[in-house]
């Protein structure tokens, strides 16, 4: 058995791995996980050891795994989300999984879906806006290259998707948590959406019908941002620039360009160097003198400090 902060960690087997990155963004720490040959258990004691108060949102993005409330788990299927809340009792079963875990502030969840508690343990269907799980997964794609408060605000997604499951309308959801935060969870869904579908041809009308909201409610979202069309702009350049950094790539800039959507060579050459102050070839002869920033490390009174913003 393997004792950690939250629960207790039981081996199935012979065979034990973890792998584990984590981030840390406001009032939402995330979680990416790859784990084998696991059996995790949050009883009563851990509960009243470590009074932990927050809910954590469990995705699976593929393997094997059963979890749920203690003996009513199920089998999990890519892309199902279960939420946790972290005073009651759980098990998470994992023969062999990649994990996504989204922990949120116990009063920014029950502020927007104050009947939440009925959830725990739940597999969650899909809301009028789409499927929680595939949201946060799409999310964790993208999160490095997304500035903090936009990142920030995912928290504002989810949340804003769990009222909706539980029957509360945007104008409820706006009335609980602040015109200001339901346009950051607008934003943040544009953001993302764009950031997936940087090759389409995203118009404003496109964006604003695939994340359900009025074209009127996207240019409010978006303003603070400098717009729809500026945040496209610099998300393609964004990717263009991690594709040419990657040295393993022998492919040729005009395939990254079209890649990412720029409607010709010259636009996307021009407005790479507009925003990096220099052209795609001269970033590729100088990527050998820069080191691509990693993901931070993860360290246990890192992680400690984490636990205690959230709790607090």
């Amino acid at each position: 058995m393997i004792q950690s902060s939250g629960a207790a960690t039981y081996l199935l087997g012979e065979t034990f791995e973890a792998t584990i990155a984590a981030q840390h963004f406001g009032r939402l720490t995330l979680f990416d996980r790859q784990i084998i040959g696991a059996d995790h258990r949050r009883n009563s004691s851990h509960i009243r050891r470590d009074g932990f108060e927050h809910y954590y949102l469990q995705v699976l993005r593929s393997g094997r795994v059963v979890s749920g409330r203690p003996g009513e788990e199920r089998r999990l299927v890519p892309g199902d989300a279960v939420l946790y809340d972290a005073t009651r009792p759980m098990r998470s079963i994992v023969d062999d999984g990649d994990i996504v875990t989204i922990i949120l502030t116990r009063d920014q969840v029950e502020a927007a879906a104050p009947n939440v508690r009925d959830l725990h343990g739940s597999v969650l269907p899909k809301c009028e806006t789409g499927s929680l799980g595939q949201t946060v997964l799409s999310f964790i794609r993208c999160a490095s290259n997304l500035p903090e408060p936009s990142a920030a605000g995912v928290g504002h997604i989810i949340t804003s998707m769990l009222g909706q499951i539980q029957g509360r309308s945007d104008a409820a959801y706006s009335d609980a948590v602040g015109e200001n935060n339901l346009e950051l969870s607008r934003r943040l869904k544009a953001e993302i959406f764009i950031d997936n579908n940087l090759a389409s041809d995203l118009s404003s009308d496109f964006i604003a019908r695939s994340i359900g909201v009025s074209r009127s409610s996207l240019y409010r979202a978006m303003q603070s941002v400098g717009g729809v069309e500026t945040v496209v702009t610099r998300r393609r350049a964004a990717r263009m620039r991690l594709l040419l950094s990657r040295q393993d790539k022998a492919e040729l800039i005009g395939t990254s360009i079209r890649k990412v959507g720029f409607s010709s060579i010259s636009h996307g050459s021009r407005v790479f160097k507009e925003i990096y102050g220099q052209s795609p070839d001269q970033f590729r002869l100088d990527i050998g003198d820069n080191t691509l920033s990693r993901t931070q490390v993860l360290h246990p009174n890192r992680m400690r400090d984490w636990y205690s913003t959230m709790n607090d």
